[in-house]
């Protein structure tokens, strides 16, 4: 489980330093650094994504001439990764001080995932450990896992099963009332495709599309620590309430505060008010502990170029000791103009 991460000079934070717990939301206006935050986590897993990032003098702050990213794990050993550019560094120095990895499953799901699909790949030949970054993988990870059980009790949204399908579809319903999920796979053609109340996604709308691989892969690892499969799988989530009408975008923040209290580390980056209250009706209701989760809310200042940060608290009652000017205001905001 990662434990800490330490932004230094990383584009547009200066010098930062992140606890991490069970669950960890971040927040703020676009280009405040969320999804640099999330994108320094994946270099520090792997290299390979530096594609597209550029040079040294991309990446390092204006304010400073090198950039350290660097994390450990739960066990609290130094800096496990590290990472380091200098300003004219064409690639960054990659060190690692220990052989184990932060956690034993990883996955990106982007805020660009494909919407209503026909159909979605159904490779044979590799085993997929996500649904991928855009969530192509779906329908093929729910294949592989078609047959698991033991959804955890927090976790089945039915009382008749606790099989993995089964809890896709019911917090499909949940989601979506009157929503029924089911797949079907081609493989003399590797491919797969999906229905949603025996309709085809593209009459269903992007809601459905942009929810399933979330509540797929976060089910079936959650199964999978539960059954003793895996241990500390890390889950990065963009923007998990897209397309969501507000009341599932509340389901949508209790189903995830769940899965963290059942053993997947989840941060997600997300803009709802909706979806944030949802965790903390989870923690008022006890579903997930205060202490297992932390907050950040970013705040860009462009005159000193670099990004301010601040960590409200949440307390056992679901209250937050301070909120900041901007985070997830805007509808007080807005009311105290119309009245």
């Amino acid at each position: 489980m990662l434990n800490n991460l330490y932004l230094q000079g990383y584009k547009c934070f200066v010098e930062d330093y992140f606890q991490m717990k069970h669950l960890t939301l971040l927040s703020g206006l676009n280009s405040s650094g969320k999804s640099s935050f999330l994108q320094a986590i994946r270099l520090l897993h792997d290299r390979k994504k530096l594609d597209g990032l550029g040079t040294g003098k991309d990446i390092v702050s204006d304010l400073t001439k090198s950039c350290h990213i660097g994390c450990n794990d739960i066990g609290n050993r130094e800096f496990a990764v590290q990472m380091f550019w200098q300003r004219n560094d064409p690639l960054p120095v990659f060190t690692q001080t220990s052989t184990v990895p932060f956690c034993d499953a990883f996955a990106y799901v982007s805020a660009a995932r494909l919407g209503p699909e026909l159909e979605l790949p159904l490779r044979q030949t590799e085993m997929v450990s996500s649904v991928g970054e855009r969530g192509a993988e779906v329908l093929e990870f729910i294949e592989l896992y078609s047959e698991l059980t033991g959804v955890p009790d927090s976790l089945c949204a039915t009382e008749e099963s606790k099989g993995l399908l089964r809890n896709i579809s019911s917090w499909l319903e949940l989601v979506s009332p009157g929503i029924t999920f089911d797949y079907q796979t081609i493989p003399d053609m590797d491919r797969a495709r999906a229905t949603f109340a025996n309709r085809r996604p593209t009459n269903v709308g992007f809601g459905l599309a942009y929810t399933l691989p979330i509540i797929a892969n976060v089910l079936a690892w959650a199964t999978l620590v539960s059954n003793g499969k895996i241990a500390s799988p890390l889950l990065l989530l963009e923007n998990p309430e897209a397309h969501l009408h507000p009341r599932g975008q509340t389901q949508m923040g209790k189903f995830l505060a769940t899965a963290a209290s059942e053993g997947v580390q989840i941060v997600l980056e997300t803009h709802s008010d909706h979806l944030l209250n949802g965790i903390r009706l989870a923690v008022r209701e006890g579903i997930l502990s205060c202490e297992d989760s932390s907050f950040y809310f970013f705040r860009y200042d462009p005159t000193e170029t670099k990004t301010i940060v601040e960590e409200p608290i949440l307390d056992e009652r679901g209250y937050f000791d301070d909120w900041p000017d901007g985070f997830f205001d805007e509808t007080e905001r807005v009311l105290a103009q119309l009245f």
